[in-house]
């Protein structure tokens, strides 16, 4: 094989690993993919025997790789993969198990972290509280996918949504053991008050009743949250403390209203979650977008205030700040009751 060749095939080969979870071995993926002997594999791997295109384009169609971005060509192109939620073949269940594949992915290499630039509160926090969490499946299937089952449906926190608590019990687990970085601002909850309250005008709530449960859980995530701050460290639901826990950093800005962009170090590498169509997410192992972004992302976190383990008076504000949000969405349903 000729020297350049030689050196791009393995180069493509090396991208391919830095896809691959630790626990997998590049030449039984080859193996896999290919359908051939163990002995070929090794031979392309090494460069001994050249890829060919029929070849390249399985790899690269399994992988989800870009050429471009492998052979460094120039283009203006950023290739993102994912899924997109529908009643079909890939539902909100599906979307579920998606959410766990991809952060147990992310678990699965050490050293990890998650920088979360927060335009709601972050989504895994629902999955902490079930009754929360059975609150923004019921928002998702409604209002955002249409499944024609809920077109007409109300919502209770008595209504059981059991089938999805393994679910959120394996979600809220493994965001409790990422190290994470989040960037938020006071509007963070603002999109949660309010869809409790117009479910609850518009008639899709049972009663007043479960709009003010539904803003007491709202509450006890932000007191979860606050004691993650005060310490620097995730905590699992109903700890109070977890001096060995996973890091936990926090950052206020006013100015930047954040995308829910989420970035992922998954050892000595970078991968970038862009949030789409309210629920949805497409990823990105494209170098120039991450290195981008993630300069990016460094930027807002320096020019914010950050507010775990230090700057105990502007936690104290800024959370006080939230519970403000939600005290006056609880006084709003005391003042005007739907259903009296």
């Amino acid at each position: 094989m000729h020297k350049e060749a030689l050196q791009l095939q393995q180069v493509f080969f090396n991208h391919i690993k830095t896809q691959l979870l630790p626990h997998l071995a590049l030449v039984d993926e080859v193996v896999s993919v290919l359908s051939i002997s163990h002995d070929s594999a090794y031979r392309r791997i090494r460069g001994e025997k050249s890829l060919s295109f029929e070849e390249i384009q399985k790899l690269s169609g399994h992988f989800k790789i870009s050429l471009d971005q492998v052979l460094h060509l120039k283009s203006d192109a950023f290739i993102f993969n994912g899924k997109i939620t529908n009643h079909t073949d890939f539902t909100f269940n599906n979307w579920l198990q998606n959410v766990i594949q991809n952060v147990g992915f992310i678990l699965s290499y050490k050293p990890c972290h998650l920088f979360y630039l927060a335009k709601e509160l972050p989504f895994y926090y629902y999955f902490f509280f079930f009754l929360l969490a059975a609150f923004k499946s019921f928002f998702f299937m409604k209002s955002i996918l249409y499944y024609e089952d809920w077109k007409h449906a109300r919502f209770s926190v008595t209504d059981d949504y059991s089938k999805y608590h393994e679910y959120y019990q394996k979600i809220s687990g493994y965001y409790a053991t990422l190290p994470s970085t989040e960037v938020w601002s006071i509007e963070n909850i603002t999109s949660t008050l309010n869809q409790i309250e117009f479910y609850r005008i518009t008639g899709s709530l049972k009663s007043d009743e479960d709009a003010l449960i539904l803003f007491d859980k709202l509450e006890e995530v932000i007191n979860h949250i606050q004691l993650q701050a005060e310490q620097g460290v995730k905590l699992h639901k109903g700890q109070t403390k977890n001096p060995a826990g996973p890091e936990y950093r926090m950052f206020v800005n006013e100015l930047i209203m954040g995308d829910n962009m989420q970035q992922a170090r998954i050892g000595d590498t970078v991968i970038t979650y862009m949030n789409h169509s309210v629920i949805n997410f497409i990823v990105t192992r494209d170098l120039a977008f991450n290195e981008y972004a993630k300069k990016t992302l460094d930027n807002i976190a320096q020019k914010s205030t950050p507010i775990s383990e230090v700057n105990e008076k502007e936690r104290l504000l800024f959370f006080n700040r939230l519970r403000n949000k939600i005290y006056n969405a609880k006084k709003n349903v005391a003042a005007n009751p739907v259903y009296a």
